[in-house]
């Protein structure tokens, strides 16, 4: 499973895979809780493209929805192709967080 992210000044743009499956969404959901905590940016850009959305990742949105209002961020859905402005950055679990 790998979530890809990219800090883009104060946007944090993170890239969901709409498939994603049920033993991956509780990794994937602490990585996202994780790379919030560690970079607090002024808003989140959540992409997850790729067809309808599965209960796993609509399960990891709501999380991120969640901790956003909790801290106050802007979160912004979108369907679009993921093309961050900066490099992704690929990370293959919760473990890594930073760029």
């Amino acid at each position: 499973m790998f979530v890809e992210h990219a800090d883009e000044g104060r946007i944090l743009a993170l890239n969901v895979p709409a498939d994603l499956d049920v033993p991956a969404r509780a990794a994937a959901a602490l990585h996202v809780q994780r790379l919030l905590l560690a970079y607090r940016p002024r808003g989140v850009r959540l992409h997850m493209a790729g067809g309808p959305a599965s209960g796993a990742a609509l399960s990891v949105l709501a999380r991120a929805r969640r901790l956003c209002e909790g801290l106050g961020i802007p979160l912004t859905l979108t369907d679009r192709p993921w093309t961050p402005r900066t490099p992704p950055v690929r990370t293959a679990g919760p473990e890594a967080v930073g760029p």
